[in-house]
C-alpha cells in the first residue's frame, strides 16, 4: 500500500508543476490566433449575434458571403453592410469603430432582452 500511495504522490506532484505551464501555453496561443483586436470585437459581436438570433453562439465566419454560421444551427445569418461590406471586415477600411458601434448596439439588445424575459418572468 505504501508504493502505492507514494506513486501517487509522484503523479499529483508532477501535475501541479506542470499544469500552470500548459495554462500558460495554451493562453499564449490564443492571442496568437486572433492577434488584431480588430478581429477580437468581431467574433465577440458575432457571439452575441448568433445568441441573440436563438442560437448558442458563434461558429464560423464565411468572408465571401459575409455571413456566419452559429452552433447548433445549420443556418446562416447574414451581416449588416456597415460591419461587412465587398466581402470584408472594415478593419483595413475605415477602422475598427463600425465593428465597436455594432457590438455595443447587440450589447444594448442583449440587455433588453434579459430585462424583458426577467419581466415576464415576475
Amino acid at each position: 500500500i505504501y508504493c502505492n500511495i507514494s506513486n501517487m504522490q509522484l503523479v499529483l506532484f508532477a501535475v501541479v508543476l506542470l499544469l500552470p505551464a500548459f495554462q500558460v501555453e495554451g493562453e499564449r496561443y490564443r492571442r496568437a490566433i486572433f492577434p488584431d483586436p480588430c478581429f477580437r470585437l468581431f467574433f465577440g459581436g458575432a457571439d452575441i449575434f448568433c445568441q441573440l438570433n436563438g442560437t448558442i453562439g458563434f461558429q464560423a465566419y464565411d468572408p465571401d458571403k459575409c455571413n456566419v454560421r452559429c452552433r447548433g444551427s445549420t443556418q446562416t445569418l447574414s451581416l449588416p453592410d456597415n460591419v461587412c461590406s465587398e466581402g470584408r471586415l472594415p478593419c483595413r477600411d475605415v477602422g475598427e469603430e463600425a465593428l465597436r458601434e455594432w457590438k455595443d448596439e447587440l450589447e444594448k439588445r442583449r440587455t433588453a432582452s434579459a430585462s424583458l424575459v426577467n419581466v415576464i418572468r415576475k
